[in-house]
């Protein structure tokens, strides 16, 4: 079987106008249940990140079993 070297044609986007925009950006502000994150949801994330694989920190992990 012969292998295909080329690279495959890129693929076409159509962007979304603006009032397709504004009505999907309405439909998410009215959303009870997903509200729109605040500028201070922002700084919690920020100051409460935490970085690295989460498996290499304390109390993460598998739960030893003990007899």
């Amino acid at each position: 079987m012969k292998k295909n070297t080329q690279n495959p044609p890129p693929r076409k986007y159509e962007l979304l106008s603006d009032e397709e925009d504004y009505q999907i950006t309405l439909a998410a502000m009215s959303d009870p249940d997903n509200p729109p994150m605040t500028d201070a949801d922002f700084e919690h994330m920020e100051k409460n990140a935490v970085f690295g694989a989460p498996w290499t920190k304390p109390g993460y992990g598998p739960v030893k079993k003990t007899n």
